[in-house]
């Protein structure tokens, strides 16, 4: 691998696990003191779903595009 590609796996697999420690955390995106925290809760963990099937979306592609080459 070169380094171009190495750096364009790294930016993806850190991103993913990131939005991957957020999607396992509670205390990460839930803070206390708020009664309608719960709400921006379910909203904040639907996103970070969202946003990781997109980061894996686009690793697969990148993985198939580097097959090919």
């Amino acid at each position: 691998m070169d380094k171009k590609t190495q750096l364009a796996l790294i930016f993806l697999l850190i991103p993913l696990a990131i939005s991957i420690y957020f999607w396992f955390s509670d205390v990460a995106l839930l803070r206390g003191g708020y009664d309608l925290a719960i709400d921006g809760f379910v909203v904040a963990r639907a996103l970070m779903i969202i946003y990781t099937l997109h980061l894996l979306r686009k690793l697969g592609e990148f993985i198939i595009k580097n097959k090919k080459d």
